[in-house]
């Protein structure tokens, strides 16, 4: 029995020993425990303090960029009318009409209307810009008749695509909507803007609006959920864009490259204030472009507003349209019209 109690206390005090070795190891692990939560709420204290100062200095950036906006818009407005007063008087000294002034004088004052118009032009670009980046551009829907927008269309190019001897064509398919709902200046903005474009990039060949309603399988994602979408596509045969830079297109004061830029003037802003305003009206910009091979950029709008499709009204039995009268057929008209 000695012994076996001999050997049981040996057990035990080996026992002890490994209990002993055991809390020397938890007594080490809570104090590295307890070092690594000290790092752990000093990392903490160092993000919080970085959250707080990315917090500040987006502020500050805000704050920045709305000072900046209500700057450009202040000035655009301040700027705009004198020089609106100097295109007047610019215009009355080039059309001469007292005669008094010689050939040269009269040119001269001609380039101080041209120059003040395309200044005019930059300055309502900036204007329109500043509105976007401060979210102060208004949107107005309203039912728009799209047989006007195209006759405005047609009657406002034509003459720019003749005198630079360019084929000119604005259709619209048999199915589109007669109308649809949307801002009416915005939306010709948009226009202007695509088809300026188009015109002043293209030296030969021609240019092209086309209305269609468009595939399901073409829209982009975000519009396959609002409905019918008409596509409002530009078509030139101008220059084109490169592959890599097409999307920078886009961007404010941005062109193809800055060869683009200083053979054909500009700033840049058209697209990037057409983007923004695209997107407003609830629609999406897309474009298709290949170097030397002229470009496509296509509007998609929603139609929303939908009352009754173009094509041609119910007909009596002599085949004229019932309480209609015959007019002539606008030149973007596909199929019969009245």
């Amino acid at each position: 029995m000695t012994s076996e109690l001999r050997s049981r206390s040996r057990e035990l005090q080996h026992g002890q020993q490994e209990l002993q070795r055991s809390n020397a190891e938890l007594k080490e692990q809570a104090v590295l425990l307890a070092e690594r939560n000290r790092d752990i709420e000093r990392k903490n204290l160092e993000i919080e303090q970085a959250r707080q100062e990315l917090e500040a200095r987006a502020q500050q950036l805000s704050r920045t960029s709305m000072y900046k906006s209500e700057f450009l818009a202040n000035m655009s407005h301040e700027l705009r009318t004198p020089l609106n007063s100097l295109l007047i008087l610019a215009q009355l000294l080039a059309q001469n009409p007292e005669g008094n002034l010689t050939e040269k004088q009269v040119d001269y004052a001609t380039v101080i209307h041209s120059a003040g118009s395309d200044l005019l032009q930059l300055i309502n670009d900036i204007l329109d810009l500043s509105k976007v980046e401060a979210g102060k551009m208004d949107v107005h829907p309203e039912t728009v008749s799209l047989r006007r927008l195209l006759d405005y269309v047609d009657a406002a190019f034509r003459p720019v695509a003749d005198e630079r001897a360019l084929e000119f064509t604005v259709t619209a398919a048999p199915d589109v909507p007669e109308e649809l709902t949307t801002d009416e200046a915005r939306l010709r903005q948009v226009l202007r803007n695509l088809l300026s474009n188009a015109l002043k990039f293209t030296a030969t060949g021609q240019v092209s609006l086309r209305v269609t309603k468009a595939n399901a399988d073409d829209l982009p994602v975000a519009l396959r959920e609002d409905g019918p979408v008409i596509a409002f596509q530009v078509l030139d045969t101008g220059i084109g864009i490169p592959a890599d830079r097409l999307e920078s297109v886009f961007g404010a004061f941005r062109q193809g490259d800055a060869t683009t830029s200083r053979a054909y003037g500009g700033t840049g802003l058209g697209l990037s204030i057409s983007r923004e305003v695209a997107r407003l009206l609830g629609g999406v910009i897309v474009a298709q472009s290949a170097e030397g091979r002229g470009s496509r950029f296509t509007l998609y709008l929603p139609v929303r507003g939908v009352r009754t499709p173009v094509g041609p009204p119910p007909r009596t039995d002599r085949g004229r349209p019932r309480g209609r009268r015959a007019t002539r057929c606008p030149t973007w008209a596909v199929g019969p019209c009245w």
